[in-house]
């Protein structure tokens, strides 16, 4: 099953790179199913479907959880974003390649 996925507005998506390949932003792993960093940190983040965080920009997918932490976990201001989002990026392993196995 492929989930569809807001903000695209239709566009075409990236095709998902070989596994280990570098990242292109195609978001078919965070499109169908949250990693555990969304469901522990974002409130009421459902176990399955499509990632609250997953955001669209510049043609391509973006972990929301590494680029505005504070707004998922509906934190009172966005100071810590920088932090927290390195700290993200680490757990998730951000920058190692493509590790989806679908």
């Amino acid at each position: 099953m492929i989930h569809l996925i807001d903000g695209t507005a239709g566009q075409r998506l990236p095709v998902k790179p070989e596994k280990w390949a570098a990242c292109n932003g195609c978001g078919l792993c965070c499109s169908e199913e949250p990693c555990g960093v969304a469901r522990q940190f974002i409130p009421d983040h459902p176990e399955e479907g499509p990632c609250l965080a997953l955001e669209w920009e510049a043609d391509r997918f973006w972990c929301g959880m590494v680029r505005r932490p504070s707004h998922y976990m509906r934190l009172p201001n966005d100071w810590a974003d920088w932090a927290l989002g390195g700290m993200i990026a680490e757990a998730l392993g951000a920058g190692r390649g493509c590790d989806a196995d679908f």
